[in-house]
């Protein structure tokens, strides 16, 4: 409560109490009480007029500051969303560089050999180069790393409208980058033996998927 309302206050509850000292007296006396219940009157009505601004003042900051969460709420499930948008797009980025490395190293394994545009390679570090420079001619493997990018942009804004509801949501958030990105390095970077391309694909797409359920499902239950 601010000072001038506190000297409203207290200048009015001693009003209230002179005039509740007039009313014993006259009581006692028994004199006329008309006038002590008139000053008394006046003063505990005056003294409840800052009592109730100030609650009015209370509900109208609490009122703001709802309004205030809603927004900043409003704003993070917008960039939440685009998030996991771009989330899904670089996965299926992901996904389809895989299929491609994993294509060219079992056609190599079965066949001795594989055909990539005008060359053939027989064996597994050429292909899989080979195969790496026709996803760039293609413009399909820098696919993922650039969705990444933007969500990494979405995970930013995300931080701006940061609030006690959505905090967890948040920390799921940052995990999905780092599983994700560990999917896009996996897939997009294969310099291992076939086997192991594929335990490290299988592995990390695994905990990736995880920690998108993990944020989606904290969504549902937020939003829900």
């Amino acid at each position: 409560m601010n000072l001038m309302l506190a000297v409203i206050l207290y200048f009015s509850l001693a009003i209230f109490g002179l005039g509740l000292l007039l009313l014993l007296f006259l009581l006692i006396f028994k004199k006329s009480i008309k006038a002590a219940l008139i000053i008394a009157l006046i003063g505990l009505l005056v003294a409840a007029a800052p009592v109730g601004y100030q609650y009015y003042l209370s509900q109208k900051a609490a009122h703001e500051a709802q309004v205030k969460l809603e927004k900043r709420e409003k704003s993070f499930n917008k960039h939440e969303r685009q998030f996991l948008k771009h989330i899904k797009q670089a996965t299926a980025s992901t996904e389809y560089v895989a299929q491609k490395y994993t294509a060219t190293w079992e056609t190599l394994i079965k066949d001795g050999s594989v055909t990539i545009g005008d060359s053939t390679y027989t064996d597994n570090e050429n292909a899989i180069a080979g195969e790496g420079r026709r996803l760039v001619a293609k413009g399909k493997l820098d696919d993922a790393d650039n969705y990444y990018a933007i969500a990494q942009t979405d995970y930013e804004s995300m931080k701006d409208y940061k609030t006690s509801h959505n905090k967890e949501r948040l920390v799921y958030a940052k995990n999905v980058l780092a599983k994700t990105n560990a999917f896009i390095l996996a897939a997009t970077r294969p310099n291992s033996t076939y086997q192991d391309y594929a335990d490290d694909i299988y592995k990390t797409n695994k905990s990736h998927v995880r920690a998108i359920d993990q944020l989606k499902n904290a969504r549902s239950t937020a939003i829900n």
